[in-house]
């Protein structure tokens, strides 16, 4: 995968996402098996995936809360208790959060295996009937965001690190009597969960800017231009084998079953 042509990449990246939006159960597992088998093969280090992943499953408990709580067809039974979620609700939140798995694992094994210089490269080559200047800055603004990704995680880890040995989740009032719970409760609210975002967010986004600062910077100490020289790719016979095993299987599935 790191050898392989990144606008191929690009190409079956976009068949996957569409493939997985509109295809049936069958198709979505051979593509999420076909996702985690890449990721074995391309070496991808768990430790890259934990940050995407933990933020996925903050929105995945969302997106089965809230279609359970929208359904308004069967309840879900637990022994003689009636839930007040829809079951086929739970489903489809179900599906659609492992369809959002599915592109952010297709979405990282792009970044993991593509250099963005390449990347830069390929998408001049894609949007060859643009204006120079046009291709040339669409190229270098996605290029510089894959780049930066995980410069900005890597940032945010060691902010938040910094951050708890201060004693960010230490509490500085403890409420008692009657209405205690209640106050518990808004306290870690208010001054919990807003607190740690607000101090972990500002000094990101003060280094993030400052990073873009000096990326700015540097661009523009090496005479930067819209249309550097770029990589040179050629088309092999292996990335054309590799491209149609890997769009070929999942597109037919899903042509047969509609």
């Amino acid at each position: 995968m790191h050898r392989h042509d990144a606008r191929l990449k690009l190409l079956e990246l976009l068949v996957w996402s569409v493939l997985v939006l509109i295809a049936e159960l069958p198709v979505i597992a051979l593509i999420g098996l076909m996702m985690v088998l890449m990721h074995v093969v391309a070496g991808t280090k768990l430790a890259t995936l934990y940050r995407p992943l933990g933020f996925w499953l903050i929105m995945a408990i969302a997106m089965v809360t809230m279609g359970g709580l929208s359904d308004v067809g069967p309840q879900l039974k637990l022994g003689t208790k009636t839930l007040p979620v829809g079951k086929n609700g739970l489903i489809a939140g179900v599906l659609r959060s492992v369809r959002l798995l599915i592109l952010l694992l297709a979405a990282e094994l792009l970044a993991a295996t593509t250099d963005p210089w390449d990347l830069a490269a390929a998408i001049r080559k894609i949007f060859f009937f643009l204006p120079v200047r046009w291709r040339g800055g669409l190229a270098t603004a996605i290029s510089l965001t894959l780049a930066f990704i995980p410069m900005i995680l890597d940032e945010a880890a060691t902010v938040r690190d910094a951050a708890l040995c201060r004693g960010l989740r230490r509490r500085s009032r403890k409420w008692t009597g009657r209405t205690g719970v209640f106050r518990r409760v808004a306290e870690h609210i208010y001054g919990g969960v807003f607190r740690r975002a607000l101090v972990l967010s500002l000094p990101v986004a003060s280094a993030t800017l400052r990073r873009a600062d000096f990326c700015a910077e540097a661009l523009l100490s090496r005479c930067y231009v819209d249309n550097p020289a770029s990589v040179k790719s050629k088309l092999t016979l292996s990335d054309l084998l590799l491209a149609l095993i890997l769009i070929a299987l999942p597109l037919v599935l899903t042509l047969l079953g509609k």
